[in-house]
């Protein structure tokens, strides 16, 4: 009998180890799997061109690009569109036909308008450009205008902007 009581040890010790290094070998696995990146894409100086059938729509240019869950974030974005003459923005996201901008955006106008602010909406599909941070727009006749928010519609050329301060020059 004592022989069988020594093996029934040895099993119960080896069941034991065995689960041992199971549960260690889970314990890494699960760890391994938090430590993974979220990141889908990830791309530096990118250049993204939309076409039609006949022609450049518009491109886009950024120094880093990354795509987690979904969400497309860029760094040092510059934006050529057939609305936007150069829309550019240190810091951006693009989800659904929007640019979500921050820091140092500046919008240039084929009409020669120019905008600066620090927080800024442009909607591709409907071309509206909403600034939602303290503004200043320079107009081709040298017209300065400061403001706390602009909606600006590109396609009617039309601008509402809230607490509005400007300088006019007409001529004589």
């Amino acid at each position: 009998m004592g022989k069988y009581f020594k093996i029934e040890w040895m099993a119960i010790v080896m069941i034991l180890i065995m689960l041992g290094v199971s549960y260690l070998i889970k314990v890494k696995n699960e760890k391994a799997k938090l430590n993974a990146s979220a990141k889908e894409l990830e791309i530096f100086d990118s250049v993204t061109i939309e076409i039609n059938a006949t022609e450049v729509e518009s491109r886009l240019y950024a120094d880093y690009t990354v795509r987690e869950k979904g969400e497309l974030k860029m760094r040092e974005i510059t934006y050529i569109g057939a609305s936007a003459k150069e829309l550019k923005s240190k810091y951006g996201r693009f989800i659904d036909d929007k640019f979500y901008l921050d820091d140092n955006i500046t919008l240039l106008q084929d009409n020669g308008y120019y905008y600066e602010a620090d927080h800024a909406l442009y909607d591709k599909r409907s071309e509206l450009f909403y600034v939602t941070s303290p503004f200043v727009a320079y107009t081709n006749g040298g017209n300065i205008i400061h403001g706390t928010n602009l909606k600006y519609d590109i396609n009617e050329e039309v601008a509402i902007a809230e607490n509005v301060d400007a300088v006019f020059y007409t001529k004589d």
